[in-house]
């Protein structure tokens, strides 16, 4: 039970981190009908802000927030540059472009950081006892911010006036405008706040793996694996997608190594047979496609 119990707890701290970098990815398709390769670079550099951080002053609080601010800050110079003049083009371009700005990023981050991976300790090596179980507390921490971050984004979208003009603007922009809305700085403001969680992201995760040029990679296909299963464009279903397949990763890892690396396309492969728009994905847009 110890085991089992253990393995439920580092998974939800998995799916924390899901949550935070699949963000941008189901933001950017929920707002705007593209699919964002490059938020895997925010990912990457708020993982290596956090390292130069703490490697010059010792803090891994100062790291996460320069983190964060910096995955923000790139989220706001791509959507403001480059995003914008790709809108409503065939998702394949976009996935092209944005893939390109992501391989344009590692190229920066090789040139500044080198090659060889880079290890970030532990912010805290306190354990929490429960029930005979020792759980790391830098685990649960993970797992706290991200339900903040869960709560935050859903109360933005759907209990603010932002959030409503955000929704209206997906279905019906010209009538928005019409309104006096400036719906592109609405479009910005929440992508910068989806790829600042990203940044988060990259911070939270850096501790418990190598911080390496290729991180991103390693994030990118889970990341995917994560929005198609929940729904592209959902948020819930981003939480709930992730949710599952950080115990996949877990515990079916717990059970039986390669589970770990093959589970999350079993689960999002046998989804897809019963529900081919995702968990909570509308119908008619999954993909790109129209009925």
């Amino acid at each position: 039970m110890e085991t089992w119990f253990t393995a439920v707890i580092y998974g939800l701290s998995t799916s924390g981190i899901l949550f935070l970098v699949s963000l941008a990815l189901s933001i950017g398709y929920g707002l705007m009908r593209i699919v964002n390769m490059e938020a895997m670079l925010y990912y990457s550099f708020g993982a290596y802000v956090t390292y130069s951080i703490v490697s010059m002053t010792g803090s891994f609080i100062l790291g996460a927030i320069g983190a964060t601010v910096i995955g923000g800050i790139l989220g706001f110079v791509v959507e403001t540059t480059l995003l914008r003049k790709v809108y409503h083009r065939n998702m394949m371009f976009t996935m092209v472009v944005t893939f390109s700005v992501f391989m344009i990023g590692i190229g920066v981050i090789q040139f500044i950081y080198g090659l060889d991976p880079k290890p970030l300790a532990s912010p805290t090596s306190a354990i929490i006892r429960f029930m005979n179980v020792q759980i790391p507390l830098y685990r649960l921490i993970i797992i706290g911010l991200a339900v903040v971050a869960y709560i935050l984004i859903q109360l933005l979208m759907n209990k603010t006036i932002t959030g409503k003009a955000l929704r209206a603007g997906i279905e019906n922009r010209e009538n928005v405008e019409g309104l006096g809305v400036n719906i592109n700085r609405i479009f910005t403001t929440t992508f910068v706040i989806a790829s600042a969680f990203a940044g988060l992201g990259g911070a939270l995760n850096a501790p418990l793996v190598m911080v390496g040029p290729y991180m991103g990679f390693d994030m990118l296909l889970t990341a995917f694996i994560t929005v198609i299963l929940g729904g592209l464009g959902s948020i819930k279903g981003t939480m709930v997608a992730a949710l599952i397949l950080g115990q996949v990763v877990s515990v079916g890892g717990t059970i039986w190594a390669p589970l770990a690396f093959v589970g999350p396309f079993i689960v999002m492969f046998i989804t897809i047979l019963i529900r081919p728009t995702g968990l909570y994905g509308v119908k008619g847009t999954a993909f790109g496609f129209n009925d």
